[in-house]
Protein backbone atom coordinates (compact mmCIF):
# COMPACT_ATOMS: atom_id res chain seq x y z
CA UNK A 1 0.00 0.00 0.00
CA UNK A 2 2.74 1.91 0.96
CA UNK A 3 4.64 1.49 -2.29
CA UNK A 4 1.48 2.41 -4.18
CA UNK A 5 0.62 5.50 -2.47
CA UNK A 6 4.47 6.61 -3.16
CA UNK A 7 4.71 5.67 -6.61
CA UNK A 8 1.21 8.41 -6.68
CA UNK A 9 2.67 10.87 -5.01
CA UNK A 10 5.71 10.66 -7.35
CA UNK A 11 3.75 10.84 -10.74
CA UNK A 12 1.54 13.73 -8.92
CA UNK A 13 4.77 15.75 -8.03
CA UNK A 14 6.41 15.13 -11.92
CA UNK A 15 2.79 15.95 -13.08
CA UNK A 16 3.14 19.66 -10.63
CA UNK A 17 7.16 19.99 -12.06
CA UNK A 18 5.71 19.48 -15.48
CA UNK A 19 3.11 22.63 -15.37
CA UNK A 20 5.59 24.85 -13.64
CA UNK A 21 7.66 24.13 -16.67
CA UNK A 22 5.16 25.32 -18.57
CA UNK A 23 4.09 28.25 -16.76
CA UNK A 24 7.72 29.11 -16.94
CA UNK A 25 7.53 29.39 -20.79
CA UNK A 26 4.25 31.80 -21.87
CA UNK A 27 3.03 31.21 -24.76
CA UNK A 28 3.02 32.84 -27.71
CA UNK A 29 0.07 35.53 -27.39
CA UNK A 30 -1.30 37.00 -31.14
CA UNK A 31 -3.16 40.46 -31.05
CA UNK A 32 -4.82 42.31 -33.88
CA UNK A 33 -4.27 45.18 -34.70
CA UNK A 34 -7.31 46.44 -34.15
CA UNK A 35 -10.62 44.33 -33.53
CA UNK A 36 -12.92 46.48 -35.15
CA UNK A 37 -14.36 45.43 -38.73
CA UNK A 38 -11.73 47.11 -41.59
CA UNK A 39 -9.97 45.74 -43.70
CA UNK A 40 -6.45 45.44 -43.56
CA UNK A 41 -3.46 44.29 -45.94
CA UNK A 42 -0.14 44.40 -47.04
CA UNK A 43 2.01 44.92 -43.82
CA UNK A 44 5.33 45.64 -43.96
CA UNK A 45 7.69 46.29 -40.69
CA UNK A 46 10.47 49.42 -40.09
CA UNK A 47 12.30 51.32 -37.33
CA UNK A 48 12.32 54.63 -36.34
CA UNK A 49 15.58 56.67 -35.88
CA UNK A 50 15.18 55.76 -32.51
CA UNK A 51 14.95 51.95 -33.35
CA UNK A 52 11.72 51.75 -32.33
CA UNK A 53 9.42 48.95 -34.34
CA UNK A 54 7.06 50.50 -36.62
CA UNK A 55 4.32 49.01 -38.34
CA UNK A 56 2.55 49.71 -41.86
CA UNK A 57 -0.30 48.16 -43.76
CA UNK A 58 -3.20 49.04 -46.04
CA UNK A 59 -6.77 49.88 -44.52
CA UNK A 60 -9.81 49.97 -46.40
CA UNK A 61 -12.21 52.82 -46.12
CA UNK A 62 -15.73 52.59 -45.74
CA UNK A 63 -16.11 55.85 -46.65
CA UNK A 64 -14.91 55.74 -50.31
CA UNK A 65 -13.92 51.96 -50.84
CA UNK A 66 -10.08 53.16 -50.87
CA UNK A 67 -6.91 51.99 -49.66
CA UNK A 68 -4.99 54.54 -47.68
CA UNK A 69 -1.09 53.43 -46.33
CA UNK A 70 -1.09 53.72 -42.36
CA UNK A 71 1.27 53.12 -39.37
CA UNK A 72 1.95 53.11 -35.53
CA UNK A 73 4.99 52.97 -33.20
CA UNK A 74 5.63 50.21 -31.28
CA UNK A 75 5.35 50.56 -27.29
CA UNK A 76 7.86 47.69 -25.94
CA UNK A 77 5.77 48.52 -22.39
CA UNK A 78 2.85 47.62 -23.09
CA UNK A 79 3.57 45.81 -25.99
CA UNK A 80 1.00 47.50 -28.05
CA UNK A 81 1.13 49.52 -30.75
CA UNK A 82 0.42 53.96 -30.81
CA UNK A 83 -2.61 55.04 -32.54
CA UNK A 84 -2.44 55.10 -36.14
CA UNK A 85 -1.12 57.92 -38.66
CA UNK A 86 -2.78 58.20 -41.80
CA UNK A 87 -0.80 59.04 -44.84
CA UNK A 88 -3.20 61.47 -46.96
CA UNK A 89 -1.54 61.28 -50.06
CA UNK A 90 -1.94 57.64 -50.78
CA UNK A 91 -5.74 57.22 -51.27
CA UNK A 92 -6.26 54.58 -53.96
CA UNK A 93 -2.60 53.18 -53.45
CA UNK A 94 -1.96 49.52 -54.86
CA UNK A 95 -2.32 46.71 -51.99
CA UNK A 96 -0.01 44.06 -53.92
CA UNK A 97 1.58 41.60 -50.94
CA UNK A 98 4.70 41.93 -53.30
CA UNK A 99 4.80 45.29 -53.06
CA UNK A 100 3.27 47.11 -50.32
CA UNK A 101 3.02 50.72 -49.19
CA UNK A 102 6.23 51.06 -46.94
CA UNK A 103 7.72 53.62 -44.31
CA UNK A 104 10.91 54.76 -44.05
CA UNK A 105 12.58 57.42 -41.35
CA UNK A 106 15.42 59.72 -41.69
CA UNK A 107 18.27 60.11 -38.69
CA UNK A 108 16.33 63.82 -38.11
CA UNK A 109 13.06 62.05 -37.85
CA UNK A 110 11.37 62.83 -41.66
CA UNK A 111 9.09 59.97 -42.21
CA UNK A 112 9.08 59.05 -45.85
CA UNK A 113 6.20 57.51 -47.30
CA UNK A 114 6.62 55.12 -50.59
CA UNK A 115 3.61 53.78 -52.73
CA UNK A 116 2.54 52.77 -55.42
CA UNK A 117 -0.46 54.23 -57.96
CA UNK A 118 -1.85 52.81 -61.31
CA UNK A 119 -2.54 55.54 -63.94
CA UNK A 120 -5.92 55.91 -64.90
CA UNK A 121 -6.77 55.87 -68.58
CA UNK A 122 -4.14 54.17 -69.96
CA UNK A 123 -3.96 51.35 -72.56
CA UNK A 124 -1.60 49.19 -70.02
CA UNK A 125 -3.97 48.85 -67.38
CA UNK A 126 -0.91 48.04 -64.98
CA UNK A 127 1.01 51.46 -65.99
CA UNK A 128 1.93 53.01 -62.82
CA UNK A 129 3.80 55.27 -60.99
CA UNK A 130 5.67 55.32 -57.36
CA UNK A 131 4.86 58.21 -55.25
CA UNK A 132 7.09 59.95 -52.44
CA UNK A 133 5.73 62.09 -49.72
CA UNK A 134 7.60 62.98 -46.13
CA UNK A 135 6.70 64.29 -43.04
CA UNK A 136 8.62 66.61 -40.57
CA UNK A 137 6.21 66.70 -37.89
CA UNK A 138 5.85 63.13 -37.21
CA UNK A 139 2.99 62.56 -39.44
CA UNK A 140 0.85 65.77 -38.58
CA UNK A 141 1.04 67.32 -42.32
CA UNK A 142 2.56 66.13 -45.16
CA UNK A 143 4.63 67.26 -48.51
CA UNK A 144 2.94 67.11 -51.83
CA UNK A 145 3.28 63.80 -53.61
CA UNK A 146 6.49 63.44 -56.25
CA UNK A 147 7.33 60.29 -58.28
CA UNK A 148 10.40 58.48 -56.85
CA UNK A 149 11.90 57.93 -60.02
CA UNK A 150 12.83 60.85 -62.84
CA UNK A 151 11.01 59.18 -65.78
CA UNK A 152 7.35 60.15 -65.57
CA UNK A 153 5.96 58.63 -68.64
CA UNK A 154 2.92 57.05 -68.16
CA UNK A 155 2.40 54.06 -70.73
CA UNK A 156 4.34 51.85 -68.41
CA UNK A 157 4.99 50.10 -65.17
CA UNK A 158 7.10 51.32 -61.79
CA UNK A 159 6.81 48.73 -58.87
CA UNK A 160 8.18 46.53 -56.70
CA UNK A 161 10.37 48.87 -54.14
CA UNK A 162 12.28 48.45 -51.28
CA UNK A 163 13.89 51.09 -49.00
CA UNK A 164 16.57 51.79 -46.05
CA UNK A 165 18.12 53.99 -43.91
CA UNK A 166 21.82 54.88 -45.28
CA UNK A 167 24.50 55.34 -43.10
CA UNK A 168 24.52 59.17 -43.58
CA UNK A 169 20.76 59.39 -42.35
CA UNK A 170 19.21 59.84 -45.58
CA UNK A 171 17.56 57.12 -47.30
CA UNK A 172 18.03 54.95 -50.50
CA UNK A 173 15.72 52.93 -52.75
CA UNK A 174 15.42 50.60 -55.40
CA UNK A 175 12.61 49.90 -57.60
CA UNK A 176 11.80 47.27 -60.78
CA UNK A 177 11.32 49.78 -63.80
CA UNK A 178 9.67 49.18 -67.42
CA UNK A 179 10.97 52.47 -69.34
CA UNK A 180 13.09 50.75 -71.35
CA UNK A 181 9.80 48.91 -72.99
CA UNK A 182 10.49 46.14 -75.60
CA UNK A 183 14.18 46.90 -75.69
CA UNK A 184 15.06 44.34 -73.39
CA UNK A 185 13.04 41.59 -71.60
CA UNK A 186 11.47 42.09 -68.31
CA UNK A 187 11.73 45.02 -66.11
CA UNK A 188 14.75 46.90 -64.87
CA UNK A 189 16.37 47.75 -61.80
CA UNK A 190 16.64 51.23 -60.49
CA UNK A 191 18.29 52.98 -57.28
CA UNK A 192 17.94 56.61 -55.82
CA UNK A 193 18.60 58.06 -52.74
CA UNK A 194 17.09 61.38 -51.15
CA UNK A 195 18.79 64.60 -50.78
CA UNK A 196 19.22 66.27 -47.12
CA UNK A 197 16.01 68.53 -46.19
CA UNK A 198 14.08 66.85 -49.21
CA UNK A 199 13.11 63.99 -50.83
CA UNK A 200 14.29 61.94 -53.75
CA UNK A 201 16.75 62.72 -56.36
CA UNK A 202 18.37 61.48 -59.82
CA UNK A 203 17.74 58.04 -60.33
CA UNK A 204 20.22 55.16 -61.61
CA UNK A 205 20.01 51.75 -63.50
CA UNK A 206 21.44 49.13 -61.87
CA UNK A 207 20.53 45.83 -63.80
CA UNK A 208 18.58 45.48 -66.66
CA UNK A 209 16.72 42.45 -67.43
CA UNK A 210 15.26 41.65 -63.73
CA UNK A 211 11.97 39.45 -63.00
CA UNK A 212 9.06 41.95 -63.57
CA UNK A 213 7.00 41.61 -60.52
CA UNK A 214 9.01 39.86 -57.82
CA UNK A 215 9.81 42.25 -54.07
CA UNK A 216 13.05 43.59 -54.24
CA UNK A 217 15.44 43.55 -51.37
CA UNK A 218 17.19 46.61 -49.91
CA UNK A 219 19.71 45.93 -46.97
CA UNK A 220 21.68 48.19 -44.89
CA UNK A 221 24.53 46.24 -42.58
CA UNK A 222 26.00 47.21 -39.65
CA UNK A 223 28.88 48.90 -41.50
CA UNK A 224 26.68 50.64 -43.66
CA UNK A 225 27.19 49.34 -46.50
CA UNK A 226 24.16 48.29 -49.21
CA UNK A 227 23.13 44.64 -49.90
CA UNK A 228 20.48 44.14 -52.74
CA UNK A 229 18.72 41.05 -53.41
CA UNK A 230 16.21 39.92 -56.65
CA UNK A 231 14.87 37.78 -59.34
CA UNK A 232 16.80 38.15 -62.42
CA UNK A 233 15.64 37.18 -65.70
CA UNK A 234 19.53 34.66 -67.05
CA UNK A 235 20.02 32.27 -70.22
CA UNK A 236 22.91 30.03 -69.28
CA UNK A 237 24.90 28.25 -71.72
CA UNK A 238 24.69 25.03 -70.49
CA UNK A 239 20.79 25.12 -70.85
CA UNK A 240 20.70 25.77 -74.72
CA UNK A 241 19.28 29.56 -74.26
CA UNK A 242 16.45 28.54 -71.79
CA UNK A 243 15.24 30.95 -69.75
CA UNK A 244 16.06 31.13 -66.34
CA UNK A 245 14.90 32.93 -62.98
CA UNK A 246 17.11 33.17 -60.10
CA UNK A 247 17.88 35.26 -57.44
CA UNK A 248 20.69 37.51 -57.89
CA UNK A 249 22.85 39.95 -55.33
CA UNK A 250 24.55 42.99 -55.75
CA UNK A 251 26.66 45.59 -52.94
CA UNK A 252 27.87 48.86 -52.52
CA UNK A 253 30.28 50.20 -50.10
CA UNK A 254 29.80 53.47 -50.89
CA UNK A 255 26.73 55.01 -49.94
CA UNK A 256 25.20 53.60 -53.24
CA UNK A 257 27.80 55.51 -55.26
CA UNK A 258 28.87 52.39 -57.05
CA UNK A 259 27.73 48.68 -57.06
CA UNK A 260 29.28 45.15 -57.73
CA UNK A 261 28.20 43.66 -61.21
CA UNK A 262 25.20 41.01 -60.24
CA UNK A 263 25.94 37.91 -59.10
CA UNK A 264 23.45 34.52 -59.23
CA UNK A 265 22.96 33.30 -55.07
CA UNK A 266 21.80 29.87 -56.23
CA UNK A 267 22.01 28.56 -59.70
CA UNK A 268 18.22 26.63 -59.34
CA UNK A 269 17.82 27.00 -62.89
CA UNK A 270 14.24 27.67 -62.88
CA UNK A 271 13.12 27.74 -66.22
CA UNK A 272 9.52 29.48 -66.50
CA UNK A 273 8.22 31.96 -68.64
CA UNK A 274 6.55 34.43 -65.99
CA UNK A 275 7.31 36.14 -62.74
CA UNK A 276 6.38 33.72 -59.58
CA UNK A 277 5.46 37.00 -57.59
CA UNK A 278 7.79 35.89 -54.86
CA UNK A 279 10.93 38.16 -54.03
CA UNK A 280 14.11 37.65 -51.83
CA UNK A 281 15.06 38.45 -48.40
CA UNK A 282 18.07 39.28 -46.55
CA UNK A 283 19.80 39.27 -43.57
CA UNK A 284 23.51 40.39 -42.64
CA UNK A 285 25.20 39.65 -39.44
CA UNK A 286 29.33 40.51 -39.33
CA UNK A 287 30.35 39.80 -42.39
CA UNK A 288 27.79 36.73 -43.47
CA UNK A 289 25.31 37.46 -45.88
CA UNK A 290 22.24 34.95 -45.01
CA UNK A 291 19.20 34.40 -47.73
CA UNK A 292 15.82 32.95 -48.08
CA UNK A 293 13.66 32.81 -51.14
CA UNK A 294 11.65 30.67 -53.14
CA UNK A 295 11.84 28.38 -56.14
CA UNK A 296 10.39 25.71 -58.37
CA UNK A 297 14.30 24.68 -59.86
CA UNK A 298 14.67 21.53 -58.33
CA UNK A 299 12.54 20.40 -55.38
CA UNK A 300 9.89 23.25 -55.33
CA UNK A 301 9.76 25.14 -51.56
CA UNK A 302 11.96 28.01 -49.47
CA UNK A 303 15.86 27.76 -49.41
CA UNK A 304 18.19 29.05 -47.35
CA UNK A 305 21.61 30.18 -48.09
CA UNK A 306 24.27 32.29 -46.11
CA UNK A 307 27.80 34.30 -47.53
CA UNK A 308 30.69 35.65 -46.71
CA UNK A 309 30.23 39.33 -48.48
CA UNK A 310 31.74 39.43 -51.84
CA UNK A 311 32.49 35.35 -51.97
CA UNK A 312 30.19 32.86 -53.71
CA UNK A 313 27.28 31.44 -51.37
CA UNK A 314 26.74 28.32 -50.23
CA UNK A 315 24.63 25.41 -51.35
CA UNK A 316 21.12 26.28 -50.70
CA UNK A 317 19.37 24.37 -47.76
CA UNK A 318 15.68 23.35 -48.08
CA UNK A 319 13.47 24.87 -45.21
CA UNK A 320 10.30 24.34 -46.00
CA UNK A 321 8.62 22.36 -49.66
CA UNK A 322 5.11 23.60 -48.72
CA UNK A 323 6.22 27.38 -47.28
CA UNK A 324 5.86 30.44 -49.34
CA UNK A 325 6.51 34.49 -49.34
CA UNK A 326 9.97 33.93 -46.53
CA UNK A 327 11.18 37.18 -44.65
CA UNK A 328 14.40 37.55 -42.84
CA UNK A 329 15.88 39.50 -39.86
CA UNK A 330 19.26 40.19 -38.24
CA UNK A 331 18.94 39.81 -34.52
CA UNK A 332 21.25 41.52 -32.03
CA UNK A 333 22.85 38.02 -31.04
CA UNK A 334 24.42 37.64 -34.61
CA UNK A 335 21.54 35.26 -35.38
CA UNK A 336 18.66 35.32 -37.58
CA UNK A 337 15.15 34.92 -37.76
CA UNK A 338 13.01 33.42 -40.65
CA UNK A 339 9.30 33.91 -41.06
CA UNK A 340 7.14 32.20 -43.53
CA UNK A 341 3.74 30.51 -43.88
CA UNK A 342 3.37 27.34 -44.21
CA UNK A 343 0.35 25.99 -46.75
CA UNK A 344 -1.51 23.07 -44.40
CA UNK A 345 -2.97 22.68 -48.47
CA UNK A 346 -0.64 23.27 -51.22
CA UNK A 347 -0.63 24.73 -54.71
CA UNK A 348 0.72 25.53 -57.51
CA UNK A 349 2.21 28.83 -57.56
CA UNK A 350 1.00 30.80 -60.69
CA UNK A 351 3.01 32.61 -63.48
CA UNK A 352 2.81 36.21 -64.23
CA UNK A 353 3.18 37.50 -67.72
CA UNK A 354 3.68 41.57 -67.28
CA UNK A 355 4.79 43.34 -70.21
CA UNK A 356 6.04 46.98 -68.66
CA UNK A 357 6.17 47.89 -72.03
CA UNK A 358 2.82 47.98 -73.39
CA UNK A 359 1.43 44.70 -72.85
CA UNK A 360 -1.09 44.29 -68.74
CA UNK A 361 0.14 41.81 -66.85
CA UNK A 362 -2.59 38.70 -65.46
CA UNK A 363 -2.71 38.49 -61.81
CA UNK A 364 -4.93 35.36 -60.75
CA UNK A 365 -4.50 35.01 -57.37
CA UNK A 366 -6.86 31.71 -55.94
CA UNK A 367 -8.56 32.32 -52.30
CA UNK A 368 -5.78 31.36 -49.97
CA UNK A 369 -5.72 28.21 -48.20
CA UNK A 370 -5.44 28.00 -44.42
CA UNK A 371 -1.57 27.80 -43.45
CA UNK A 372 0.45 28.45 -40.62
CA UNK A 373 2.93 31.40 -39.67
CA UNK A 374 6.50 29.90 -38.92
CA UNK A 375 9.54 31.21 -37.31
CA UNK A 376 12.86 29.97 -37.60
CA UNK A 377 16.26 30.82 -36.20
CA UNK A 378 19.16 30.40 -37.83
CA UNK A 379 23.20 30.88 -36.51
CA UNK A 380 25.86 31.23 -38.36
CA UNK A 381 24.15 29.18 -41.14
CA UNK A 382 22.90 26.52 -39.33
CA UNK A 383 19.01 26.41 -37.90
CA UNK A 384 18.80 26.67 -34.22
CA UNK A 385 15.07 26.45 -33.36
CA UNK A 386 11.65 26.25 -35.02
CA UNK A 387 8.12 27.27 -33.91
CA UNK A 388 4.46 27.71 -34.83
CA UNK A 389 3.12 31.30 -34.30
CA UNK A 390 -0.14 30.66 -35.58
CA UNK A 391 -2.65 28.01 -34.95
CA UNK A 392 -3.47 27.54 -39.09
CA UNK A 393 -7.02 27.63 -38.41
CA UNK A 394 -7.39 31.03 -41.14
CA UNK A 395 -5.83 31.78 -43.99
CA UNK A 396 -2.60 33.19 -42.75
CA UNK A 397 0.06 34.52 -44.86
CA UNK A 398 2.77 37.26 -46.20
CA UNK A 399 4.20 37.15 -42.48
CA UNK A 400 7.10 39.97 -41.96
CA UNK A 401 9.18 40.57 -38.51
CA UNK A 402 11.77 43.12 -36.87
CA UNK A 403 14.05 42.69 -34.25
CA UNK A 404 13.86 44.00 -30.58
CA UNK A 405 16.82 44.21 -28.45
CA UNK A 406 15.04 40.73 -26.45
CA UNK A 407 12.63 39.91 -28.89
CA UNK A 408 11.09 39.64 -32.34
CA UNK A 409 7.86 40.76 -33.71
CA UNK A 410 6.44 39.14 -36.17
CA UNK A 411 3.30 40.27 -37.86
CA UNK A 412 0.79 38.48 -40.64
CA UNK A 413 -2.18 38.87 -42.94
CA UNK A 414 -5.13 36.43 -41.23
CA UNK A 415 -8.73 36.22 -43.37
CA UNK A 416 -11.00 35.40 -40.89
CA UNK A 417 -14.90 34.97 -42.08
CA UNK A 418 -13.50 36.39 -45.65
CA UNK A 419 -12.04 39.95 -44.13
CA UNK A 420 -8.60 40.39 -43.91
CA UNK A 421 -6.57 42.01 -40.77
CA UNK A 422 -3.24 42.46 -39.74
CA UNK A 423 -2.50 40.37 -36.50
CA UNK A 424 0.82 40.42 -34.62
CA UNK A 425 2.71 38.45 -31.90
CA UNK A 426 5.97 38.84 -29.64
CA UNK A 427 8.72 36.56 -29.58
CA UNK A 428 10.91 36.47 -26.83
CA UNK A 429 14.58 35.67 -28.49
CA UNK A 430 14.77 32.76 -25.56
CA UNK A 431 11.47 31.28 -26.40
Amino acid sequence: MKKKLLTLYTITFCLFLLSCKENLSPKIQVKPIHKDQQERTAVYFTQDQKGNPVICWSELSKSDSLYRLMYAVFDAKTESFSVPVRVPGSAGLSTSAESVGKIAFKSDGTVMALFGKRFKKEKNSFAGAIYATYSKDEGKTWSKNSFLHTDTAHHYGRSFFDITTLKDGELAAIWLDGRYGKEIKGSALFFARTAKGTGFTADSCLEKGTCECCRTNLVKDEEGNLHVAFRNISYPSDLSGKQVRDMAYLYSKDNGMTFTAPKTISEDNWQIEGCPHSGPSMAVTGQLVNGVWFTAGGTPGIYYTAGTVGETFKKRTLLSASGRHPQMAALPNGKVAIVFEENLQVEQEPAMKMDHGSGAMNMTHGQAGKAKIILKIFNQGKEEKSMEISDGQDAAHHAVLTAQKDGILVAWISEKMGKPNVYYARVGIDQ
